[in-house]
């Protein structure tokens, strides 16, 4: 069993440097930091393949929420059109996404 808070204080710091350098905050809310997850790739690869996008996206805010049975990344970037939501998520099975104008991209990664 892996600590879901390593991976993620990882990633959150990777990327939050990059958030700053564009003058965009990086909010984290993990309100569990003791669990554990079986298989750290099902989190650590989207996120690695996702976060890039998601800094550069957006505008003044990216968000990374960590719930009971998923991982939400939320940016404030522009709305992305279906067929570029579709291809984001199709390498993961895990992973599902929407993006609405005025509200930017939400990114899911089940943990079960």
């Amino acid at each position: 069993m892996y600590r879901l808070s390593a991976i993620i204080e990882e990633i959150y710091q990777k990327y939050a440097k990059i958030a700053e350098k564009r003058n965009v905050r990086f909010n984290l809310d993990f309100p569990d930091i003791t669990r554990r997850i079986e298989r750290p790739s099902i989190v650590r690869k989207p996120l690695e393949a996702l976060m890039p996008d998601v800094v550069r996206r957006a505008q003044k805010e990216v968000s990374l929420l960590v719930q009971r049975d998923c991982i939400i990344v939320r940016d404030d970037g522009i709305a992305l059109a279906p067929s570029v939501v579709r291809e984001m998520c199709s390498e993961f099975e895990n992973v599902s996404a929407k993006s609405r104008v005025g509200f930017g991209t939400e990114i899911r990664i089940r943990l079960k």
